[in-house]
């Protein structure tokens, strides 16, 4: 993994879910705006992480709107994938890291 640390400083966010029904009404966005306010305000951070698997090209569009950049992948991550009995069985997947600035102001992102 290209720029792999598993001691973040900052907050990670993962596993944001919004269900079928209630996508495409900004609830994502409103989620992560929430867990960036609180990281910053609350708890005094600077960067926020968060992991995204890259075959999630909306969710990756909508952190890229956000100002969220990529770092690293994992292209030897697993994740649990729906079988056609109904069961659940490890996959492979590859794991997008994306980071932003959060707390250096209005053009904080635009240099980190």
């Amino acid at each position: 993994m290209d720029g792999y640390d598993s001691s973040f400083s900052s907050p990670l966010m993962s596993n944001l879910a919004i269900s079928r029904k209630y996508r495409r009404k900004g609830l994502a966005e409103d989620l992560v705006k929430a867990a960036e306010n609180i990281a910053r305000r609350e708890w005094g951070y600077d960067d926020c992480y968060l992991y995204v698997e890259k075959r999630n090209t909306p969710a990756i569009k909508l952190y890229q709107k956000l100002g969220y950049k990529s770092i690293w992948e994992d292209d030897s991550a697993t994740t649990l994938l729906p079988t056609g009995d109904g069961r659940i069985a490890n996959g492979k997947t590859t794991i997008v890291c994306m980071k932003k600035r959060i707390g250096a102001g209005l053009f904080g992102n635009l240099f980190g």
